[in-house]
């Protein structure tokens, strides 16, 4: 009996036949593939969740090691009432604001999580219906089956690889998200260019006899020129996140010439002034001289020199574009920048007590353009000074203007320099730690009034200590 078309005589597959199992190979096969990409979006999920766990919980450990230092918990109160309630409303304020959005952001996640999460089950569940057929499949071609499983180890592979990385980076970014990201130098640079605009502002108001001579009298109405430096630091990274000073010079000055205007008016007034006149009297006895006096006119100039200055952030606020520039923005302006590469001088909060910042400034006792290469702290004479990590000293005693002075090496290109102090502690060679008094603060030298001159250096270059040191936080 002749066979029916498509089968053999012996009970095997024909052509036909082999081609319909193999489609059904390949259809099998591609659920399978669907069932990994279900099983790698289920991946992907998770790694974001805990990308966000991880996050949240390098914030909390953070936090919780600055509180936890010996340093800030000795910390001194000697701020005034009313600074300390305005920088404590602010602090909190700011702390309310963040909570806020991260309780909206993790409820918009929670959403979509919930809505992939289902759209994920629906789709496991047709895959575990259809396993059985794929089953068979692998069974009668061994050969597909160990390509699949090879395709899916390698994406599995992957996303492993994938899990890992965004572990890895969650952590690492909750961290840098709230650290000053442009390199030293940059920071460096803007600091300074800002306060030589400064400076170089007031030296042309009070100079203005020399610039503008000959007139009978100069008016003054000078304001006073400064800037917050944490205000400054963190709008640039709140705009720019990571910048060079090339690139934010030309928004500097623009909020420079907004800050500061200063302008000379020339005033003429009508005055009037008393000569004495002669005149010779003829009379009987031949005549005489006599003198009287007269009231004479005369053009009297003015020049008024005016100095304005808005405070510093009610030019930057409003210039931050949205909300996530302002969030960024008291984030730094809370955290400081997360760069502090020296320990404090003092056990306490000594940043209200800085009475000329970092930068260029008008010297106190000449009176001419200076490069203040640190920060001066006022505190009363004999107040401990502590080390700010485990170094060697590199220098203690006179240092003529500087007065007493102790130079610490901590090691990485970083020193630090203790100056006007009124008694040294340490020798030079000597080996010191972490919070051991080195001097006591004091007023030798070229100085105007009990202080400590505090620098911070890193490979040669002097930084602003507001910014790389610790004790400006206060928690």
């Amino acid at each position: 009996m002749k066979p029916e078309q498509g089968k053999g005589t012996s009970g095997q597959l024909g052509p036909k036949s082999k081609r319909r199992g193999l489609i059904r190979t390949l259809t099998e096969a591609a659920g399978a593939e669907v069932s990994a990409q279900v099983e790698r979006e289920n991946i992907g999920a998770e790694a974001a969740h805990k990308t966000g766990q991880a996050a949240r919980a390098a914030v909390r450990f953070a936090g919780r090691q600055h509180r936890r230092r010996p340093e800030r918990q000795e910390r001194t109160h000697t701020k005034s009432s009313a600074d300390n309630r305005r920088t404590a409303q602010k602090h909190e304020a700011t702390k309310r604001q963040l909570q806020k959005q991260r309780q909206a952001k993790q409820a918009k996640k929670a959403a979509k999580t919930a809505k992939d999460t289902a759209k994920n089950t629906r789709r496991a569940i047709w895959a575990v219906t259809n396993s059985g057929k794929t089953a068979k499949v692998a069974a009668a071609n061994p050969h597909v089956a160990l390509i699949v499983f090879i395709i899916v180890l390698r994406l599995v592979l992957q996303f492993t690889l994938l899990v890992v990385l965004l572990f890895v980076l969650g952590s690492f970014s909750a961290v840098m998200g709230t650290s000053y990201l442009a390199a030293d130098e940059d920071i460096d640079e803007a600091e300074l260019r800002y306060t030589e605009w400064e400076t170089d502002l007031t030296l042309e108001a009070l100079n203005a006899e020399d610039t503008y001579p000959g007139y009978d009298e100069y008016r003054y109405d000078l304001a006073s020129t400064g800037h917050d430096p944490y205000s400054l630091m963190a709008y640039l990274h709140a705009r720019y996140f990571e910048f060079t000073f090339a690139e934010v010079e030309g928004e500097l000055w623009d909020v420079f010439c907004q800050q500061y205007s200063l302008t000379f008016t020339e005033t003429v007034e009508v005055r009037y002034r008393v000569e004495i006149r002669w005149e010779y009297i003829f009379d009987e006895w031949g005549g005489y001289w006599t003198s009287y006096e007269v009231e004479v006119p005369y053009d009297y100039y003015i020049l008024t020199v005016t100095l304005t200055a808005l405070p510093f952030e009610d030019v930057i606020l409003p210039r931050l574009a949205d909300e996530d520039e302002q969030t960024r923005y008291d984030v730094h302006m809370f955290l400081r920048g997360n760069r502090q590469i020296v320990g404090s001088p003092f056990p306490f909060y000594w940043v209200p007590r800085v009475t000329s910042g970092y930068g260029y400034r008008v010297h106190p006792v000449t009176g001419q353009k200076d490069y203040h290469m640190g920060v001066d702290i006022g505190v009363p004479e004999g107040t401990p000074i502590q080390a700010g990590g485990n170094g060697v000293v590199l220098e203690a005693g006179d240092r003529g203007t500087y007065g007493l002075t102790v130079l610490v090496d901590y090691g990485d290109g970083i020193t630090a320099r203790y100056a006007h102090c009124s008694s040294l502690l340490v020798r030079a060679g000597q080996t010191i730690s972490m919070g051991e008094v080195i001097a006591l603060s004091g007023n030798t030298g070229q100085s105007t009034g009990p202080h400590l001159h505090y620098e911070v250096h890193k490979n040669g270059r002097p930084l602003n200590p507001m910014y790389f040191s610790e004790g400006n936080i206060n928690y």
